[in-house]
């Protein structure tokens, strides 16, 4: 079971890049891998015996052997993996979006090592940034 988990992880991690409709809703890896090994344990077990994680090769082996994975795994893969680019996408817009709030309360912050951050989800802020950043900041799951 951990080298399934090592397995999921790593499809999780690497399919991250495929590119999705974001949406508010998303993953954190832990959770990503936890519904990916309920899901499509059996499927990786069956179809991607011995494939190792890394360089879209679980993907890969998956989509070849489509018509033997099962309705659910390909229906929880296709969410899950929604979920993380919806979330890196949230993770690239926050600098964008945050940035007049990060100028406005967190001008005294240095940036670098996640201090604007800090500063913007700070409890005496959150309540002054903008309805958009903190979104952003929720959806990229800094919060």
């Amino acid at each position: 079971m951990r080298k399934l988990s090592i397995l999921i992880a790593g499809l999780a991690t690497t399919l991250l890049v495929v590119a999705a409709p974001a949406s508010a809703e998303t993953i954190s890896y832990a959770e990503a891998t936890r519904a990916l090994i309920a899901a499509c344990g059996a499927d990786i077990n069956a179809n991607c015996k011995g494939v190792k994680p890394g360089g879209n090769r679980l993907q890969a082996c998956l989509a070849e052997k489509a018509g033997n994975v099962s309705p659910q795994c390909k229906e929880t893969y296709a969410a899950v993996f929604a979920s993380l680019a919806a979330r890196a996408k949230a993770q690239a817009a926050v600098p964008q979006l945050c940035k007049y709030d990060a100028e406005r309360y967190c001008s005294n912050f240095r940036a670098g090592d996640g201090r604007i951050l800090r500063c913007l989800i700070r409890s005496d802020h959150v309540r002054k940034v903008s309805k958009k950043c903190n979104q952003a900041i929720t959806d990229a799951g800094w919060r």
